[in-house]
């Protein structure tokens, strides 16, 4: 393929390009396109579909076609993407992305991945210490020799990654599990109302099954309340099914509310019920001193998933599931496969892929490590705390804002929950959206898509909504680095325009 290396510069130069200089400011977050219009624009030079017999293009159609993908794609490095729990990478990430593409490797052996099964060990026995899962006086990464047997690994996502968990979690209640399938028990699993859609996924795919999937109420802001797990629980053993696992949630992703993992621990412990802490999103506050406590009881939990390409800018994916005793990986997920996994061969103590459920897996350590080590302990520190500096910049904004804006749910992590609120109905306090009369509740809840659809056509921002206590509301999302408070004050200000242009 060496006689289209010209090509392969030229995409290169617009993916730096790009990278380095991507939109800001008031240049458009997402150029809008209909789907008809997407294969319009396309036509124009390679098109998107493919013929039944599929020719080669010539480089500057492929250019041209680069061009509008990058054109007509969401900006999710503008500082004004606050959309999703993610956003724009760091540059540094994006870097180690292409070089550990361009090396082409898989994670499951030493023999194929040796510098990047060490980089694991290394990355993992850190994030073990964070969580307090390595005592840092018994680990020897400043050694020699890395640990063979690192307090976890790596996965494809924050819902692989609590899969991974449950079934270990089964496999402790019912050690034969794996070989002689479900002994009958009609097992149940509890995470909060406002916890992750991943804990139904993983019990149907467990053939547990969505009705063994308890949730808890949790209060105003969206965190567990403890005392209503333990009723739970008794009630689910009065209705003949088995608790085996609580999941706590730090950072939920609505409300970035963090659950009580102290509490969840004392009462998993009382009745020996794995504690599962989804920590996806909010997990990454371990590296800020101010904002670790968050996360206080972490150390009493048997498994820990954690989201770098959330908070931390790697780039999708990139996902941690840490394990307290992580003898049980192999215990629960090996299948001893003789071509791939022997044990008389060099360094055969270092292969992790049969530790997990996947064999071939990409290598997402080598972003990590490179941006960990460029950027430090300090600089992921600020990354956390430049991001609640800007939820509280936003919280300030609304209270500010002579009623156009009200709180729904007004945290003091990263994330706020708030209305825009229509000129004839200031002011307006959401603490209880129920009690809202009929009409009332039906203009404001009609009023986040209406106004969001306005700045997707003008390209002015990208922010989320959802329903919450009943009620659509925004939500801001402030964890990006390159989101500052004149991004912030755009944004407030673009959805108050297009509010009142809605209301024109």
């Amino acid at each position: 393929m060496t006689e289209r290396a010209d090509l392969i510069e030229r995409i290169i130069e617009q993916a730096s390009a790009y990278l380095t200089d991507p939109p800001r400011g008031d240049d458009p977050v997402i150029s809008l396109a209909s789907p008809a219009e997407l294969v319009e624009t396309f036509s124009a030079s390679v098109g998107l579909d493919f013929a039944n017999t599929a020719s080669a293009h010539a480089d500057d159609d492929l250019l041209a076609a680069v061009e509008k993908v990058i054109e007509y794609s969401m900006h999710t490095s503008h500082p004004r993407f606050v959309n999703q729990n993610f956003a724009g990478p760091d540059p540094i990430s994006v870097v180690g992305d292409w070089l550990g593409a361009a090396l082409n490797t898989t994670g499951a052996t030493f023999e194929v991945a040796p510098v990047f099964t060490m980089m694991e060990t290394a990355v993992l026995s850190k994030l073990g210490r964070f969580a307090g899962y390595v005592d840092s006086d018994d680990d020897n990464s400043a050694s020699a020799h890395l640990p063979t047997l690192p307090p976890g690994l790596f996965c494809a996502g924050g819902s692989m990654g609590t899969l991974f968990a449950l079934q270990l979690a089964r496999h402790r209640h019912q050690p034969d599990v794996t070989t002689a399938g479900s002994n009958g028990d009609r097992l149940a699993m509890f995470v909060s109302d406002s916890g992750h859609y991943a804990a139904s996924k993983s019990a149907a795919l467990l053939g547990i099954g969505t009705a063994g999937v308890i949730k808890v109420a949790s209060d105003h802001g969206g965190a567990m309340i403890p005392e209503a797990l333990d009723a739970a629980i008794d009630q689910a053993i009065a209705d003949g099914k088995t608790p085996f696992a609580v999941i706590g949630t730090s950072g939920t992703t609505v409300t970035s509310a963090f659950d009580d993992l102290n509490a969840l621990a004392d009462i998993c412990e009382a009745r020996n019920l794995w504690l599962h802490v989804d920590g996806c999103y909010g997990g990454s506050a371990l590296f800020s001193e101010s904002e670790a406590h968050r996360l206080a009881g972490v150390e009493r939990s048997d498994s820990f998933v954690w989201n770098l390409h959330k908070m931390m800018g790697m780039t999708q994916q990139c996902t941690a599931l840490l394990v307290k005793k992580p003898e049980q990986l192999a215990a629960c997920f090996a299948a001893r496969a003789d071509y791939l996994f022997q044990s008389d061969k060099l360094n055969a103590e270092y292969d992790s892929g049969d530790r997990t459920f996947q064999c071939a897996r990409r290598i997402d350590v080598l972003k990590l490590w490179l941006t960990w080590k460029a950027r430090g302990d300090e600089g992921f520190a600020e990354r956390i705390d430049h991001a609640v500096a800007m939820g509280d910049h936003t919280r300030a904004r609304i209270g500010a804002s002579n009623g156009a804006f009200t709180s729904l749910v007004s945290g003091d992590f990263t994330n706020e929950v708030f209305a825009w609120v229509p000129p004839h109905l200031r002011p307006l306090q959401l603490d209880d959206p129920s009690s809202l009369r009929d009409e009332v509740h039906a203009e404001l809840h009609a009023c986040p898509p209406r106004i969001k659809a306005r700045m997707q056509a003008d390209g002015s921002g990208m922010i989320g909504y959802q329903p919450i206590h009943g009620l659509n509301t925004f939500r801001m999302i402030c964890m990006s680095t390159t989101l500052q408070t004149e991004d912030v004050d755009a944004l407030l200000d673009a959805i108050d325009a297009a509010g009142m242009e809605a209301y024109a």
